[in-house]
């Protein structure tokens, strides 16, 4: 009986572990969460660009950029990070300083503003740098997109026209 019991866990976990080494997912090696061409998340992405018709040195220029600021975006997530320990120890305090609290909170909401600066200049500079048909494409190609994204979301999607 022993016996039995030890063949039918380890069948049940080389049949587990096989099943999910066959799949196929964007986890594969060189792939990000996002699959193959998806490494720059969000409005600028590869593929975007690429099916606008921007030109593979455009796209290459846009990357380097768009990793420069990705790196400032680390190093203010990680400030952000030092500062809300400094927070929580503060708070461990038995008494803690409001002034403290408030000014720690002010330095965040200073580093989140920066944050959403350096996206939205991103964007700008990008878009700005694109030619006016290019342009037409990635609004158009956007466009779809965010109706995609509604049409999955159902009823409870936001008003698109707000």
């Amino acid at each position: 009986m022993k016996n039995f019991i030890r063949l039918l866990t380890f069948s049940i976990i080389f049949l587990t572990l096989a099943t999910l080494a066959a799949q196929e997912g964007p986890m594969k090696k060189g792939q990000g969460k996002m699959g193959p061409g998806h490494g720059m998340k969000g409005m600028m992405s590869e593929m975007m660009l690429e099916e606008a018709g921007v030109p593979e040195a455009k796209r290459a220029e846009i990357r380097k950029k768009g990793h420069e600021i990705h790196k400032e975006m680390m190093d203010i997530n990680y400030n952000i990070g030092e500062l809300r320990i400094k927070m929580k120890n503060e708070f461990d305090k038995d008494k803690p300083d409001i002034n403290t609290l408030k000014n720690l909170n002010g330095q965040i909401a200073d580093l989140r503003k920066k944050q959403f600066m350096l996206i939205g200049n991103f964007k700008i500079d990008v878009m700005a740098s694109l030619t006016v048909d290019q342009r037409k494409k990635m609004h158009e190609i956007m466009k779809a997109k965010r109706e995609k994204f509604m049409e999955k979301m159902g009823e409870d999607a936001p008003d698109m026209d707000d």
